[in-house]
């Protein structure tokens, strides 16, 4: 609860920073984000990295990797290509943004010690399992600087083991 009360204060104590303008956006900016995320099918937190393309002012390309810790001895990787149509606000400074994209999950699951209905212990060999998603979400930016910004991102991907992600991040435009 304190951190969600501590990220709370900070975006109001950003959003209170208006002296600065915001960021001249066009075609062929580049920007990285870094984010923590959480995965809701096995409840598991990680981190990502997406990088962004704007192909035209409101069109970008955004690939993105995001590798979610082990929770169960179930550890995954996703990797992602969506595409976000932006609508921008008062002095380009917050945006809002929907995505459509295709995806990968793997999932890796870890040898496991596993009783069995007669009371015999059984180890279970590791296996991976990978499947291809369709991914529909969006998001917002708010800029605190011409070059910084923050970002919150959902997404829904739908594949064998549907999940939504949540991510959370602080991202940077070259």
């Amino acid at each position: 609860m304190k951190k969600i009360l501590l990220l709370v204060a900070f975006i109001a104590a950003t959003f209170s920073l208006s002296a600065q303008s915001g960021p001249t956006i066009q075609s062929g900016d580049f920007s990285m984000v870094g984010s923590l995320g959480y995965q809701t099918n096995y409840e598991r937190f990680g981190l990502s990295a997406q990088g962004r393309y704007n192909l035209l002012r409101n069109v970008r390309l955004a690939p993105d990797v995001t590798f979610f810790f082990p929770k169960n001895k179930v550890t995954g990787l996703d990797i992602n290509l969506n595409a976000h149509y932006v609508f921008y606000f008062p002095q380009d400074r917050f945006s809002v943004y929907p995505l459509a994209g295709i995806g990968m999950q793997n999932n890796f699951w870890g040898k496991q010690k596993v009783t069995a209905a007669d009371g015999s212990t059984v180890e279970t060999d590791s296996r991976s399992k990978t499947s291809f998603a369709f991914n529909l979400g969006g998001g917002i930016s708010y800029y605190i600087s011409p070059t910084n910004y923050l970002n919150a991102e959902v997404k829904f991907m739908m594949a064998d083991e549907d999940a939504a992600v949540i991510l959370l991040g602080y991202g940077f435009t070259f």
